[in-house]
């Protein structure tokens, strides 16, 4: 393959991922704001009780084979079929006993319906377990675009098959409904158009070489699900399932303004950060302007979305009651627009060959947040939320130190450079927290207008003299000169 067609498949093939992960993500978010009108929060919080259970299930059922198989040079076709194989074996074997345990889970929890909705909601661990080779063959093949119209599709017809039963059955069922039918149909739509089958061979060598190498993502995919569900765990299990509903939509909006802005961000700056560190450039110059630049994109969504959370939720959630989800997610707020540092951190630490530092610092990270965990779980819901921005406080400080070692970048120089930032999205946010509350004996919606309204007249008044937002701008602008062309 030239090195012309392989920058096309490159771009070509990052460009439909992206839209299969932002389609996936858009399309969920409108069809829970759908669902927000027909079901309680309670009702999301009693499947959200089931995440971190259905996640560390997942991460067992792949075993980190399909990232094994994706790296070898040539796959046989027992190889596949041996995959296949254990996969599904390990997912029909997790079912049942999640199956039997469900009882156990809906004591743990003080749920008793949830008893029969585990029986039914853990029926995607087998469903996935069906095409994960089917997936992984397509991701080898760089066949992202099939991929994505078969996922987009499986999304769209859970979505409406959800929103009908949320219509007619007005309860927990139709989330339920809606998961257990997107594995379906993904998996029914994957097995009908791939040209792969399994044969009747079973390589237990095979087998044992693929997972040489997954076992290592096995244990870090183990940890992770573990630490991701966690305060969806321990709200669950403490608080109400009430509560754990209207955490659930503000964090999910949350990572949807910061985590996901900057993982696209991330994405591309490694490879920036990697060619300056390699040419022998200034890479301390060009993270301070990574940094900066993130902080105040991602920032800046987040602070737009800040500033009118409650009543952004009350609109879209479709009722009043949903307007505590946008009290969390003012409280998630801070670890959200810090965020960006914490992604940028890790880059340079991977960048300068810091392996071992970024091992620690996991290590360090996990044992902080189990601290906080422990300190604030014993009060109210909103002190525990808060506890995740309180978390990010304490590790930002611990980031910047160790990361900014290697470049000759001091805490004090980094602070000095975002904290301007910090200040002006700040304030953008007190504006619409204060416009909110002048109006608040106004309409909803002429509320958050003016809200919205002023909030960007602000945050353009501040930053339009900033070199980042000018670069920003500049580089839009001569996108959409260039698409015109």
């Amino acid at each position: 393959m030239s090195s012309c067609n392989y920058k096309q498949e490159l771009v070509s093939n990052t460009v439909w991922n992206a839209i299969e992960n932002y389609s996936l993500i858009g399309i969920q978010l409108l069809c829970t704001f759908l669902l927000a009108r027909f079901l309680t929060p309670a009702d999301f919080g009693l499947v959200g009780m089931l995440v971190v259970f259905t996640a560390i299930a997942q991460t067992f059922v792949d075993s980190g084979f399909g990232v094994a198989l994706i790296r070898e040079k040539d796959v046989s076709p027992a190889g596949y079929s041996s995959v296949f194989y254990l996969n599904l074996l390990i997912a029909l074997c997790l079912y049942f006993l999640l199956c039997i345990c469900s009882g156990a889970i809906a004591d743990f929890y003080h749920q008793p319906i949830l008893n029969e909705i585990c029986k039914i909601s853990f029926l995607v661990l087998p469903l996935n377990a069906l095409c994960i080779v089917q997936t992984t063959i397509l991701k080898r093949e760089l066949r992202f675009k099939k991929l994505c119209i078969i996922t987009l599709v499986a999304v769209l017809l859970s979505s409406i098959l959800a929103i009908v039963s949320a219509y007619y059955l007005r309860n927990v069922w139709a989330l339920v409904i809606q998961n257990v039918s997107l594995f379906g149909f993904r998996s029914l739509f994957l097995w009908l158009t791939s040209r792969w089958h399994p044969t009747l061979s079973f390589s237990w060598p095979l087998v044992s070489r693929y997972f040489s190498f997954s076992k290592n993502i096995l244990v870090a995919g183990l940890v992770g699900s573990v630490f991701n569900n966690i305060y969806s765990l321990l709200i669950g299990r403490f608080y109400t399932a009430t509560d754990l509903g209207f955490y659930s939509q503000a964090d999910r909006v949350k990572n949807v303004a910061s985590h996901t802005s900057t993982s696209v961000v991330q994405n591309v700056t490694y490879p920036i950060l990697s060619r300056v560190n390699n040419e022998g450039g200034d890479l301390r110059n060009a993270y301070k302007k990574i940094i900066c630049v993130t902080m105040l994109f991602v920032g800046c969504v987040m602070a737009l979305v800040t500033g009118v959370a409650s009543d952004l939720f009350e609109v879209l959630m479709g009722s009043s009651a949903w307007r505590r989800s946008g009290f969390y997610f003012i409280l998630l707020s801070i670890s959200g627009i810090l965020f960006p540092l914490h992604a940028v951190n890790q880059n340079i630490l991977m960048v300068v060959g810091k392996g071992k530092t970024l091992m620690y610092l996991e290590i360090v990270r996990r044992c902080i947040m189990i601290l906080i965990l422990l300190l604030t779980v014993r009060y109210s819901i909103a002190i525990f939320v808060f506890g995740n921005s309180i978390y990010s406080i304490l590790l930002l400080f611990l980031n910047l130190y160790y990361c900014g070692k290697p470049i000759h970048y001091s805490i004090a120089q980094q602070l000095r450079d975002v904290a301007p930032i910090l200040a002006r999205q700040a304030l953008i946010i007190l504006t619409g927290i204060g416009v909110s509350y002048l109006l608040s004996q106004q309409s909803i919606y002429f509320r958050l207008f003016i809200s919205i309204t002023s909030m960007v007249i602000i945050e353009y008044y501040l930053f339009r003299d900033n070199e980042y937002f000018r670069e920003i701008r500049s580089y839009v602008l001569n996108k959409r000169s260039f698409h015109r062309r």
